[in-house]
């Protein structure tokens, strides 16, 4: 046994290595992107160059990746793998961003790399290969890493702490709220921000769209950096080796200061007619925050350990991850995940195919259905970790539901649409429809869930907690009259209500997570305390999830003023989460 695990820690710095050695090229040919052209042209004007400052910002924490790698893996093979895995987990929207700069450079919208000044057409030149490569190693850097982390799992002295109750706790537990909450804030945030336009122009040559309008190149890779962000600091927050934590949350940091960064410095420096956009500036802080909180974890987790010496943490409400019931978590993980990325994937594809020659119509239901595909994926992840599965599970449940919701008013766009001759359903409308599907599948596994853990543990002293029941009912009755309520109303159409007769798909969406919200609040009010605040804390995320299709889909109606549904289901979202709050409360006492 002795000898096996001498081996695990041997294969593991092994995988390390090629891990640090295939991250270094990659730095090496990001370095060599430099000083060579990004673009050329073959007629006309060429580009300027870009701005050199953040062409070194946007390839630095690739450098610096790199030498971490190498750094951990003389003192530990994990903290190499965990960094060049957090990296690569972003390298991979990377590499998908920037193949614009072999496919359409002039809407690539690198203003470190170059500056267009004609509508021109641009060719790819040897710079632009270079960066591609640098990404795609930087990925297959990251793919060493994740081994070498595996491996090194194995090992002796895997998770271990100094206090016996804090090893083979989840690093979040072992680093505390202080630390673990600002770093999953930042991580959402930061997926937010690569929705974001990267700068704002009035220069009648550098355009610069939405994210959801851009090229598709930009818009999936922008997408798969944001997943990339939470699973990663999810993940880590989830592992229970600090240094594994430390090493993904710093990558993925780095990762994300790269792109912010870079758009800051291009956007300051490109002259009267380019600015920095808000959403580059909050991604900078949000990233500096992930940098900091990686730096962080190993002294605090260290810090904590010693403070503790040995004190007994009681852990409520926990259950073998090995019991059956951890298998239809696994189950409802898996299709939430799935259900999260094929609607994200729906909302940024087309989801109509229209005749040649004709615009792809704008569907704005499918801004809320990315929303609500990234809140299912950050629900999910936990629910492959024994040591938070059973405590978010019911919240997954709730936001499942939101998703089908979200996807419900796209579901109507493509009915009406396709009525129309020559126009079908695009792979978009086919990635949203079986997002619905697996949404579907993941509510019934976790109810399934719920059934299978209710056996294995005691119920016998829960009982019904009055003022939780009355103000979550409160909070789910005024939710329900929102959802039923228009958002906005227009000069020439108004948003789905419950009192346009026949219902549209979108009315059933908002009257199923209806139905969702009120049965929660009933079954909150005689759970477990942690049961069901997490319940109620997804009925209240659900409800933002709904409110929010009021800023960005009233620009569908002309002249859209603000609906009676938005002010109920506020009211109700605020109701639920004081609900969710004397939830907790109980279960402190």
């Amino acid at each position: 046994m002795i000898e096996g695990r001498t081996d695990d820690r041997k294969s593991a710095r092994g995988a390390a290595l090629w891990a640090a050695v295939v991250t270094s090229a990659a730095a090496v040919c990001a370095l060599a992107s430099l000083v060579t052209d990004a673009v050329g042209s073959s007629e006309g004007e060429p580009p300027i160059g870009g701005v050199g400052t953040a062409a070194v910002v946007s390839v630095a924490p690739l450098v610096i990746v790199a030498i971490l790698s190498i750094v951990g893996l003389v003192l530990r093979p994990a903290i190499a793998g965990a960094v060049t895995a957090g990296y690569g987990a972003v390298a991979v929207g990377l590499t998908v961003m920037d193949l614009s700069l072999v496919g359409s450079p002039i809407d690539s919208n690198r203003l470190e790399l170059f500056r267009p000044t004609t509508a021109e057409a641009l060719t790819p030149a040897l710079g632009a290969y270079l960066l591609l490569a640098a990404h795609a190693l930087a990925v297959i850097g990251g793919l060493f890493g994740l081994v070498a982390v595996n491996r090194a799992s194995f090992g002796d002295g895997y998770g271990h702490s100094a206090s016996a109750d804090l090893s083979g706790r989840a690093t979040a537990a072992r680093i505390g709220s202080l630390l673990a909450l600002p770093a999953g804030i930042a991580a959402l945030i930061g997926a937010v921000t690569m929705f974001a336009p990267p700068f704002d122009s009035t220069d009648s040559i550098v355009l610069v769209p939405a994210v959801v309008e851009a090229p598709l190149t930009t818009s999936i890779g922008s997408g798969l950096v944001a997943l990339a962000l939470l699973v990663v600091v999810s993940a880590a927050l989830a592992s229970i080796s600090p240094a594994v934590a430390a090493g993904a949350t710093l990558g993925a940091g780095l990762g994300l200061l790269g792109i912010a960064g870079a758009r800051c410095v291009a956007g300051a420096d490109s002259g009267p007619t380019i600015a920095v956009s808000l959403g580059a500036v909050v991604g900078v802080v949000v990233s500096v925050v992930l940098v900091l909180v990686g730096a962080l974890i190993l002294p605090v987790a260290a810090l904590r350990e010693r403070r503790s010496g040995g004190v007994r943490i009681e852990r409520s409400g926990t259950v073998d991850g090995s019991s059956a019931f951890m298998r239809w978590h696994i189950a409802a993980g898996s299709l939430g995940a799935a259900a999260g990325i094929l609607l994200i994937v729906g909302g940024l594809l087309p989801v109509l195919d229209v005749p040649e020659g004709l615009p792809d119509p704008k569907i704005l239901a499918t801004r809320t259905t990315v929303v609500a595909g990234f809140v299912l994926v950050v629900a999910a992840v936990p629910l492959f970790f024994s040591l938070f599965a059973a405590t978010v599970r019911p919240a997954l449940g709730v936001l499942a539901i939101a998703g089908v919701m979200a996807a419900s008013g796209v579901l109507q766009s493509l009915v009406l649409a396709t009525d129309i001759d020559g126009i079908s359903v695009g792979g978009g409308g086919i990635a949203t429809a079986l997002g619905v599907v697996a949404a579907l599948g993941c509510g019934i596994a976790v109810l399934l869930a719920g059934s299978a853990e209710r056996e294995d543990v005691d119920t016998s002293d829960t009982r019904s907690d009055r003022t939780v029941g009355a103000v979550a009912w409160a909070g789910a009755l005024l939710a329900a009259v929102g959802l039923g309520l228009p958002l906005y109303r227009g000069a020439d159409v108004t948003a789905a209500s419950f009192f346009e007769i026949p219902w549209g798909w979108d009315a059933w969406g908002q009257a199923l997570l209806a139905v969702a919200v009120v049965i929660g609040a009933g079954v909150a009010a005689t759970s477990r305390p942690s049961r069901g605040s997490a319940l109620l804390v997804g009925s209240a995320v659900a409800m933002v999830i709904y409110l929010l299709g009021w800023p960005l889909t009233q620009g569908r109606a002309l002249d859209p003023v603000v609906g009676p549904g938005v002010f109920a289901g506020a009211l109700g979202c605020l109701t639920l989460a004081v609900a969710a709050v004397l939830s907790s409360r109980k279960q402190v006492k």
